[in-house]
């Protein structure tokens, strides 16, 4: 599964290239569902990446999810004011939040070309059937969701980890 999700990356990246262009969805192969709609970086306190960018696949179906992290659509578009909420697997793309501290960064670049920037605030661990994590917010906030512990090789997590990052800045890079 890993080796799928990494290639799809490849996929997905391209189609997000081809969105900053035209400003359109453009799904990463043909018969898929969905269709990328951020990049997403993590940057540790002392400026250092913990990994490379990974992009944000539109809906949390479990087809979207095998394939890169994906975008509650009930919740705030990458960038948007409101709780901006964002799952993925712990075994492949949100396996680098084990090694998130509070006071790092996580910046998002939207399909419109916007960068946001979340500092994170607090890291905890949650009951899976704890739904507030993705209610609505009068703030700038990012949410990230994964399942926990993070070594638990058994499919059936009822513990979720739980990312949380308030905005900073929002700028129009290139």
């Amino acid at each position: 599964m890993q080796a799928k999700a990494h290639f799809a990356q490849y996929l997905i990246e391209r189609a997000f290239e081809k969105t900053l262009v035209d400003h359109q969805p453009h799904k990463p192969w043909s018969w898929a569902d969905t269709h990328p709609v951020a990049k997403m970086r993590f940057i540790s306190q002392n400026e250092q990446m913990i990994e490379d960018d990974v992009f944000v696949l539109a809906g949390l179906s479990g087809r979207t999810l095998a394939f890169g992290p994906g975008l509650y659509l009930g919740g705030a578009g990458a960038g948007e004011q409101g709780n901006t909420v964002i799952a993925g697997h712990r075994d492949s793309h949100f396996l680098k939040l084990k090694y998130l501290q509070v006071g790092d960064v996580i910046e998002i670049q939207n399909t419109q070309g916007v960068y946001s920037q979340y500092q994170v605030t607090e890291l905890r661990v949650v009951n899976e059937n704890q739904i507030e994590e993705m209610a609505a917010s009068d703030d700038s906030r990012l949410t990230l969701i994964t399942c926990y512990p993070f070594e638990q090789l058994s499919a059936n997590a009822s513990q979720r980890y739980i990312v949380e990052a308030k905005a900073t800045s929002t700028a129009n890079m290139i």
